[in-house]
């Protein structure tokens, strides 16, 4: 099953157009006869399901980050400059 989730993985990152390196905060479920691979980059968060026979990838969903969120990243004195 790990070698499944691993190319499953591998699917999904290939299907964003990211590397695996930049995946963060990865969680892999399983339904139905497909990983739900869920992850976030620097910039987007990515939905990706993915067929657990085929690896065939069968949907994309994505967003940005939330701006809040990426502000919280920067050091204080960079997030008063306007």
């Amino acid at each position: 099953m790990v070698n499944k989730k691993n190319m499953a993985i591998y699917a999904a990152a290939n299907a964003a157009g990211v590397s695996e390196q930049e995946m963060r905060d990865t969680i892999i479920t399983t339904q139905d006869g497909f990983f739900e691979i869920s992850f976030s980059t620097e910039w987007m968060i990515y939905d990706i399901f993915v067929d657990e026979v085929t690896m065939h990838v069968l949907g994309i969903d994505y967003r940005p980050v939330p701006v809040n969120d990426l502000l919280a990243q920067l050091p204080e004195s960079r997030q008063n400059a306007s």
